[in-house]
């Protein structure tokens, strides 16, 4: 069968055929059971964790029926939102390089329309043009420039053309707060967030092929989230 032949549901091929980075904090599958919990309160400071996921599915303007692709989801909390705006004949699949992450995903939620692959970011296991909505939040600025660049490339590859793309992620401070939380940030993040700053997340979405790029700011300026089209 054609590449382009097969359903969105059905692998391409086997991660790890193309090229990837090997960039990877592998950290993240030691702290899995926590994260949850790290999450919800280091965002009490910034007007809070749902408060920020929710302004991610508005932007997406998920529908029911909708094909989404949650990409570096790890513990699932935005894949279950987008499940309930793609309704049952939709489908969100969250694709994860930790497989204890997923682990804790797959235990957290299991509604029939959600499915949970650990999945390098940089090697969407999945055909060309997919997808109605792919989305990724708080990940892109843990990968090196080769990472994101191989992953803002197979999101564009995945998404149907006309389909939304949504990209939250830390945006470099510009107030007297915003300043206080980097500097606070700056003791668990690495170089591959500054490099990020330096080059702009709304620049290497272009570059990627991403048009039509909007975006709004969110946590009290801490944030943005960047939507584009294929």
């Amino acid at each position: 069968m054609r590449e382009d032949q097969r359903s969105s549901d059905e692998p391409r091929q086997k991660a790890g055929q193309r090229p990837t980075s090997g960039y990877y904090r592998d950290e993240f599958g030691r702290v899995a059971r926590f994260y949850d919990f790290g999450i919800r309160n280091t965002f009490r400071v910034v007007g809070g964790e749902r408060m920020f996921r929710c302004g991610i599915v508005e932007a997406a303007q998920v529908r029911p029926g909708h094909q989404v692709l949650d990409v570096s989801c790890g513990t699932g909390t935005l894949v279950a939102m987008l499940a309930d705006c793609a309704g049952p004949e939709g489908r969100v699949t969250g694709i994860d390089l930790s497989e204890e992450m997923i682990a804790v995903a797959r235990g957290k939620h299991s509604a029939g329309n959600v499915e949970f692959i650990v999945a390098n970011a940089e090697d969407i296991p999945f055909a060309d043009n997919a997808f109605d909505r792919v989305t990724i939040s708080l990940a892109i600025h843990e990968m090196n420039r080769e990472g994101r660049r191989n992953t803002f490339g197979e999101m564009h590859r995945v998404l149907k053309p006309g389909g939304l793309a949504v990209v939250a992620d830390m945006r470099p401070p510009d107030t007297a707060f915003t300043r206080l939380i980097a500097r606070f940030m700056g003791l668990v993040e690495t170089e591959t967030l500054t490099d990020l700053w330096r080059i702009g997340l709304y620049r290497e979405m272009g570059d990627a092929g991403f048009v039509n790029r909007r975006r709004r700011l969110a946590g009290h300026g801490f944030f943005e989230i960047v939507v584009a089209e294929k």
